[in-house]
């Protein structure tokens, strides 16, 4: 009995090492129902018949910093609306939950603002605005 317990420790050691390796904490079973709430097709694709909503729940939300007096905003990592402050230059964004890699963020001024120029981290998005108290649409997607 003894011979065999080095080895079934060994074992399980390699088990346990494969199993703390992984990232993937949580799953969605798929159903061969094709009535459910999320569609999939024969490619994998999915179909959101509904909205797709972005909330903190489970996470901080964003802080913003250097975004001139009383900014404010809406939404979470994902999807936020943000409104600078007055005497803005620029803005920072920093992520309630940092990305794995730096994600594919888009950002899109309403009326008659300009583009601003910015770059992505994977904790905070920089951006330098021309016009302050301006409202920006930020959506942001990991890449992988």
């Amino acid at each position: 009995m003894r011979k065999y317990l080095l080895p079934s420790l060994l074992i399980l050691a390699c088990f346990a090492g494969a199993a703390i390796g992984q990232n993937i904490t949580k799953s969605v079973q798929l159903s061969q129902d094709p009535t459910g709430l999320v569609g999939y097709d024969t490619n994998n694709g999915v179909n959101f018949p509904g909205h797709i909503n972005s909330t903190t729940r489970g996470s901080l939300p964003p802080a913003l910093s250097t975004c001139g007096t009383s900014p404010s905003f809406t939404g979470s990592d994902n999807a936020l609306r943000l409104t600078t402050g007055s005497a803005a230059t620029t803005c920072t964004v920093t992520f309630g939950t940092a990305f794995t890699t730096a994600p594919a963020c888009v950002i899109t001024p309403q009326g008659a603002a300009v583009q601003p120029t910015y770059t992505v981290s994977a904790t905070a998005i920089s951006m330098t605005v021309d016009v302050a108290s301006t409202v920006y649409n930020i959506v942001c997607m990991s890449p992988g």
